[in-house]
C-alpha cells in the first residue's frame, strides 16, 4: 500500500479480505506501546519505537516469504529507499511486487478523513502535507508495478488456456534419473505439445549434473514448466555458496555438482522454476503441484508456495488430500501431484487425481501423464540406472542437532558482521570488527566467537564461549541490573591474560583439531599447538576422550616470549579454562570434572577464586576488587569471570589493567608520532607521567622493546621505585 493516511488503506484491506495477510505498521506500534497523552490532552499512536516496529515489520515479512507467502504491507510507504528494500527482498525470493497506489486522494479529503479516524489514530495535519510532499517527489521505484485500488484484480492468478496444444505431459520425480528420463522424451520436446516438469530433479539418483544440464538446455522453451519441488531448494543454497538442510544433498550430490557442474547453470534453471500450472483444456481445468492440495481455493494466489511444493497435511495425509479434492472440486477439475506416496499408490489414485511419485530413483518408475483429446493417458517407464541400495543401508537423514547446525550455517553466512574462513569442510565463524564497534550483538554474532562448524556433516567440530560481556557493559550487565539477574550462587575465577586456543578431535585425519580463536593456521595457532604437547600427558587416551565425549578444551595460552600482553608472568603458561560440548546449546563440564580431566592430562586449570551465595556478599566483593590497589593473592590480574547458578557469564577488568591497557595505546601513538591526541584521558599522575616519558623516548629516537610490559619495567625504573610502590 501506498498513501497518508486516511486516505482508505486498511479499509481496502479488509473490504477485499486481505486483513490476515497484512502486515500493518500501526499494529506493531501498538504491540510495542499503548497510544501516549499529547499536550492537548488527546491519545496518540506512539512513533517513538521506530527501528524496532521497522525491524519487527521485516523479520515477519521474511518468514512470511521464505514460505512464499501472500503478504500486503500496510503502510504509507512514502520513501523510495523503504520501497527499495522490499524490492530487494522480492528479487532474493522470487516474487512479484505491485503497489496500490492511493496518493491520488486529495490531501484536503485525506485531511478530512484524518478527522474521522479513532483520536488516537489520527496524525497530526504537518505529517500529512510532509507526506504529501515525499509522494510528490520520491518516486515508486522501476521493477514494481503500480495499480490503483479498482485494478487489484489484476494480481490474481487465473487458469490460462493451453487448448491449443496437441498434448500435455506431465512429468513426475526425477531424481537424477537422465536416463529414464530421455527414454520418454526419445522423440525430443515437440512444438505442438505442452510439458510440465513436476519438480525433485536431483538428489538419490547417480545422474544429477545430466538432468540439470538437459532441463537447462530446454528451460528457455516457450512450451517447457519447470516447477520447483522441495529437493530444488538446496541447488539454490549451493548455486549461492550456501549450505543446505539435506544431509543426502551435501554428502552426495554436492561433492559431484561441485566437480562437474557451474553453479551459474543451476542459478538460471532456479530462476525458471514456478509453483504451480494451473490450466484449461478442451473444457477440463487441472491444477499440478509438485505435492498437492486439498481443494483449489477461490483465490489461489492467497495459497503459500510451501504448501504447493511440500503438500498439505502429513507426508503421510496424500490419501485424505486426494479424497478432499475429489469432494470440494468441480467435475471437470483435475489434480496431478509427486512427492509422497508411501503406500505404493497407482498413477490414477481416484477419478480426478493422478500421483506421479514412482520411487524412480530406487529402480522404481518414472510417472508421466498425458492429456490429449481422447483424455488422460498414465504412462510408467522402469528405472533400470540407479545406485544399488546396500544391505542394511539407512537412508541419509540429519538429526535435530544437525539441522539446527546447518541453519545458523545459512543464517550466519546471511550476516555482514559475521565472516567465514573455510578450511576444506571446515569453516571458522567470528564476529567482525563492526560488530565489535557498532556492538550489533544478537544470537548469531555472539555464537560466532572461536565457532568451527563441519558445513559438509552438519556438526560442531570445536567451540569456545558465546561472546559475554563485562559488568556496565550492556544494559543486562548493568550493575543495578545484576541484583534482578543473578542466579546465586556466583563462581568468580581468575580471568588470565593471554590469547584463546582450542582442541578437539578432528575426526577427518584421527588426529587433534587445533587452533586460535578463529583459525587452525597462522603464528597463534602454531603457539598453541607447541605449548599443547609440551604440557599434555598422554595424548592418544586425550584423544579418545575428545572424540568420545565430543567436545573442545578451551585453554588460555600465555606465551611470554611471543606474544606477551599485559599481565606479567613468570614465564609462559597454558589454563585449561572449560570443557565445552560440540553443539549449538552452550554446555560445559563442572569446575570438578574440569579439575579432574586437567589433572588426569598434565593442565594447568583455572583458578576459582570465590563463590559468593547473595547480593550482599557480591557487592562487597565486588567494591573490593575493583578498588586500585587491589592485589589477588599479592598479584597483578586482569580480572575475573563470573558464573552465575544458570550459567550466565560476566567479565570483570580490574583497574590495573585497565590502565595499563590504555597505556599501550598511549605508548603505540606517542612512540609512532611524539604526541597523543587524546591527552584529556590522562587523569591520573602515573599516566601523565608515562606519557611523559614516552614522549621522552621518541625525542631520544628510542629503539628498544615497545611491548608495554617491557616499558613498563623500563618506566618503574627510570623513577627509582618498583611498580608495585608506583601504583
Amino acid at each position: 500500500m501506498r498513501g497518508a493516511p486516511g486516505v482508505g488503506k486498511t479499509t481496502f484491506i479488509e473490504k477485499n479480505g486481505l486483513t490476515q495477510y497484512a502486515l500493518s505498521a500501526d499494529d506493531i506500534r501498538m504491540m510495542y506501546q499503548s497510544p501516549v497523552m499529547q499536550i492537548d490532552g488527546s491519545f496518540n499512536i506512539a512513533q517513538t519505537n521506530e527501528k524496532e516496529v521497522w525491524d519487527t515489520l521485516f523479520r515477519v515479512l521474511e518468514a512470511r516469504m521464505l514460505r512464499g507467502e501472500f503478504v500486503v504491507i500496510d503502510a504509507t510507504n512514502s520513501k523510495t529507499n523503504e520501497m527499495n528494500r522490499y524490492k530487494d527482498m522480492a528479487s532474493s525470493y522470487r516474487y512479484r511486487i505491485y503497489c496500490v497506489d492511493f496518493t491520488d486522494v486529495p490531501i484536503e479529503e485525506c485531511k478530512r478523513r484524518n478527522k474521522l479516524r479513532p483520536e488516537y489514530k489520527q496524525v497530526p495535519e504537518e505529517a500529512i502535507d510532509k507526506m504529501y510532499s515525499r509522494f510528490a517527489t520520491q518516486d515508486i521505484p522501476a521493477g514494481i508495478k503500480v495499480l490503483k485500488p479498482d485494478e487489484i484484480d489484476k494480481i490474481w492468478f487465473r487458469p490460462i488456456d493451453l487448448s491449443q496444444f496437441k498434448r500435455i505431459h506431465h512429468i513426475g520425480d526425477v531424481h537424477g534419473c537422465n536416463t529414464v528420463l530421455q527414454e520418454y522424451l526419445k522423440d525430443g520436446i515437440r512444438d505442438d505439445e505442452f510439458y510440465i516438469f513436476c519438480g525433485d530433479y536431483i538428489d538419490r539418483g547417480i545422474e544429477n549434473v545430466e538432468v540439470i544440464n538437459f532441463l537447462h538446455s530446454i528451460s528457455d522453451k516457450k512450451n517447457v514448466l519447470m516447477l520447483e519441488g522441495n529437493h530444488e531448494r538446496w541447488l539454490w543454497y549451493w548455486s549461492h555458496g550456501g549450505t543446505s538442510k539435506s544431509k543426502e544433498f551435501e554428502m552426495v550430490t554436492r561433492p559431484i555438482l561441485e566437480k562437474d557442474l557451474d553453479p551459474k547453470i543451476a542459478r538460471m534453471l532456479y530462476r525458471k522454476f514456478g509453483q504451480c500450472a494451473w490450466y484449461t483444456y478442451n473444457g477440463k481445468t487441472v491444477f499440478v503441484s509438485h505435492a498437492g492440495l486439498s481443494c483449489i481455493p477461490e483465490n489461489l494466489t492467497l495459497i503459500a508456495t510451501e504448501q504447493m511444493i511440500r503438500g498439505v497435511g502429513r507426508y503421510s495425509d496424500y490419501k485424505a488430500v486426494a479424497e478432499a479434492f475429489e469432494n470440494k472440486t468441480n467435475p471437470d477439475t483435475y489434480q496431478i501431484f509427486g512427492h509422497r506416496n508411501t503406500e505404493d499408490s497407482p498413477v490414477q489414485m481416484s477419478e480426478r487425481t493422478f500421483n506421479l511419485e514412482g520411487h524412480v530413483e530406487f529402480g522404481g518408475f518414472l510417472r508421466a501423464v498425458e492429456l490429449d483429446a481422447d483424455g488422460f493417458h498414465t504412462v510408467e517407464i522402469q528405472n533400470t540406472v540407479f545406485k544399488q541400495k546396500e544391505e542394511n543401508e539407512k537412508p541419509v537423514e540429519y538429526t535435530a542437532n544437525e539441522l539446527s547446525v546447518l541453519e545458523l550455517v545459512d543464517v550466519m553466512r546471511q550476516n555482514k558482521y559475521i565472516f567465514e574462513k573455510k578450511f576444506g569442510n571446515i569453516s571458522s565463524f567470528n564476529f567482525t570488527r563492526e560488530a565489535f564497534y557498532d556492538k550489533v550483538w544478537n544470537e548469531q554474532t555472539m555464537k560466532a566467537r572461536g565457532l568451527f562448524i563441519d558445513t559438509v556433516e552438519g556438526r560442531v567440530a570445536a567451540r569456545s564461549y558465546m561472546k559475554f560481556f563485562q559488568i556496565n557493559e550492556r544494559p543486562e550487565t548493568k550493575l543495578e541490573f545484576l541484583p534482578h539477574k543473578l542466579k546465586f550462587p556466583v563462581t568468580a575465577y581468575v580471568k588470565e591474560n593471554g590469547f584463546l586456543g582450542m582442541v578437539s578431535y578432528d575426526s577427518t585425519n584421527d588426529d587433534f583439531f587445533i587452533s586460535s580463536k578463529s583459525t587452525p593456521d597462522g603464528d597463534f595457532a602454531g603457539y598453541m599447538r607447541e605449548a599443547f604437547f609440551n604440557h599434555v600427558q598422554n595424548p592418544e587416551a586425550l584423544k579418545d576422550w575428545l572424540k568420545t565425549n565430543n567436545s573442545t578444551m578451551v585453554f588460555e595460552c600465555v606465551d611470554m616470549e611471543r606474544d606477551p600482553h599485559i599481565i606479567k608472568y613468570d614465564g609462559s603458561h597454558l589454563f585449561l579454562l572449560d570443557i565445552v560440548r560440540n553443539q549449538m546449546d552452550f554446555e560445559k563440564l563442572p569446575y570438578d570434572a574440569l579439575c579432574a580431566i586437567g589433572n588426569a592430562y598434565g593442565f594447568e586449570v583455572k583458578t576459582k577464586a570465590v563463590v559468593l551465595n547473595d547480593w550482599n556478599e557480591f557487592l562487597s566483593w565486588y567494591n573490593e576488587v575493583m578498588d586500585e590497589d587491589y592485589l589477588f593473592n599479592g598479584k597483578e590480574i586482569e580480572g575475573f569471570v563470573l558464573e552465575d547458578a544458570a550459567g550466565f557469564m560476566l567479565k570483570v577488568k580490574l583497574a590495573y589493567y585497565r590502565m595499563w591497557k590504555h597505556m599501550r595505546s598511549v605508548a603505540q601513538e606517542t612512540l609512532r608520532s611524539g604526541n597523543y591526541r587524546q591527552t584529556g584521558s590522562l587523569v591520573t599522575p602515573i599516566e601523565n607521567h608515562f606519557f611523559g616519558f614516552c614522549k621522552k623516548l621518541f625525542a631520544d629516537k628510542y629503539e628498544g622493546s615497545t611491548r608495554i610490559i617491557d616499558l613498563r619495567d623500563l618506566f618503574m625504573a627510570s623513577y627509582g621505585r618498583k611498580e608495585d610502590d608506583a601504583v
